[in-house]
């Protein structure tokens, strides 16, 4: 049972994010409310009432966000009424918090289509499963028309955290800034995380008086797997794997400075904890993609973070046609740790049945209230749904998933497309390759989050504001080179004509300019 330092939390975190927009500049106190909100806020507490989202973590968090950028934006463009000291010292203080002017110049067509397909999908997975399903002794209740409401607004919260980025984490400034709080966050998290290690994962119970999982699955071997406030150890050790990523693109980004050294630390350090955490799945992704990282520049990185969008924008296709190979990702993963190839065979398993039943509504899915899942003729449950793909799919259909994978992995691809003349900075890359580390823990795990969706805005954001930006540099480039090449005032005068010794140019005696030059010979 939840204690009264939860609830605390969950209705005094709104007063929380109003301070870091007061203290901090816009994408900076944007960073810090969203991830350290995902962080530290109870997971499992809150109300539920009708017709309206249910005021939870996910809601708390994102919402109030959203709504001191929209203060801050007003305020912005609000004329103040005072003392022309007073306006002009709110206006400087205005402009130090508020970030650059948002005008997208591509990609208008691609990112509407996106969100119409997102939220008008909802209309025909609710026609599409009107009547009830029966299930031995389980009946399940068919969508209403109420639903289509219901689901958006839960869409719509979730995606929060994707549309604040795409307005005010689009520049490459702000990439460095969401990956400095990102990695910060992190660090401190890992404290606990260690405590937990030696300890057992007794945070959550301790401080908020209730678990958020089985203990058992925090067990490995000798020691524990720590989940601190999340809800599995999973969502904790691939935040882990995403920092390290993220303090190796710092590193790469201040590469030239005294602090590039500091991050180099920090993403060891964070890649030490994540092998601590016993999680195998985000420490092979980390093993694959720190030395990519180390060793390739910002243009090899993005194409590499696009190519894994691809892969995972067409997964389902490949793992319907039997083109993703299991066998030998099993046994290549029994080589490593037995059990861990036992739960891995376990998903496969389940996939495939989740699959089957998903492809016979494949365009909008079965929808909510438990219809994706797949039953026996006695009404029990008998396949676990544990990938955020195979979720979608059977819950929204191919339209669904391509409007959310989409939303998560396009910009990466069209960035990588255009690697050569947007000028992507090495932080940028960063950023795609974090995406593409989430991107790939959503294959065997649901471990979608707001964090994940705030890396993934910020890209779509870059994406469709880097042309201008590009224009913006060659022509200041233009100007300083014009600059440069134009004489300076002092050797323009030293190299003028004497005005007294100079001889007048022939034909041009001292005569009015409009009478005609007498003719010679």
């Amino acid at each position: 049972m939840a204690t009264q330092l939860a609830d605390l939390v969950l209705f005094g975190w709104p007063l929380v994010v109003f301070y870091l927009f007061k203290r901090f500049q816009l994408t900076e106190a944007l960073c810090y409310s969203i991830i350290f909100g995902y962080l530290l806020v109870p997971q499992f507490v809150g109300f539920d009432l009708p017709l309206v989202p249910p005021y939870d973590k996910e809601l708390v968090v994102n919402v109030s966000a959203a709504a001191m950028c929209i203060v801050m934006a007003r305020a912005a463009l609000r004329r103040p009424i005072g003392s022309m000291a007073a306006v002009s010292r709110l206006q400087q203080m205005t402009a130090k918090k508020q970030p650059a002017p948002f005008v997208a110049r591509r990609g208008h067509i691609l990112f509407w289509s996106l969100i119409a397909v997102l939220f008008g999908s909802t209309i025909i997975t609710t026609m599409g499963n009107s009547e009830p399903l029966v299930r031995g002794t389980r009946i399940l209740s068919g969508m209403r028309p109420y639903d289509i409401l219901s689901v958006d607004m839960a869409l719509l919260i979730m995606i929060t955290p994707f549309l604040l980025a795409r307005r005010y984490l689009a520049t490459p400034e702000s990439h460095v800034v969401l990956l400095k709080v990102f990695v910060i966050a992190c660090l401190c998290y890992s404290l606990l995380a260690l405590w937990e290690m030696r300890m057992s994962p007794r945070l959550n119970r301790q401080i908020y008086g209730f678990v958020t999982h089985e203990f058992r699955q925090s067990v490995r071997g000798d020691a524990y797997r720590p989940l601190v406030f999340l809800n599995h150890g999973l969502w904790l050790a691939i935040l882990f794997a995403m920092s390290s990523l993220g303090a190796m693109a710092l590193w790469r980004e201040k590469l030239k400075s005294s602090d590039a050294a500091k991050w180099f630390l920090a993403s060891i350090y964070l890649f030490v904890v994540l092998f601590m955490c016993s999680s195998l799945g985000a420490l092979i992704i980390a093993i694959l993609l720190l030395p990519l990282m180390f060793l390739f520049g910002p243009g090899m990185q993005l194409f590499l973070a696009a190519c894994v969008s691809v892969v995972i924008l067409l997964y389902p296709v490949l793992r319907g046609s039997d083109l993703v190979p299991t066998q030998s990702i099993h046994s290549a993963v029994a080589n490593i740790d037995p059990k861990r190839a036992e739960s891995l065979l376990f998903r496969f398993d389940n996939e495939d049945e989740l699959l089957a039943h998903a492809n016979r509504k494949p365009l909008a899915g079965w929808g909510t209230w438990g219809r994706n899942r797949v039953f026996n003729d006695k009404g029990s449950d008998v396949a676990a749904t544990d990938g955020y793909w195979v979720i979608v799919v059977g819950v929204y259909g191919w339209l669904g998933y391509i409007a959310q994978f989409g939303l998560m992995g396009i910009a990466t691809i069209l960035l990588a497309v255009n690697r050569r003349r947007l000028q992507v900075t090495p932080a940028t890359a960063g950023v795609a390759m974090v995406m593409a580390a989430a991107m790939i823990d959503l294959i065997p795990n649901a471990t979608t989050s707001p964090v994940v969706w705030l890396f993934a805005g910020a890209l779509m954001g870059r994406y469709q504001t880097a042309e201008a930006m590009v224009k913006e540099t060659n022509i200041r480039k233009a100007a300083q080179m014009r600059k440069e090449r134009a004489p300076s005032p002092v050797a323009a005068r030293k190299d003028a004509p004497d005005v007294a010794t100079a001889q007048p140019a022939r034909g041009r005696a001292d005569r009015p300019l409009h009478q005609r030059r007498p003719r010679e010979g």
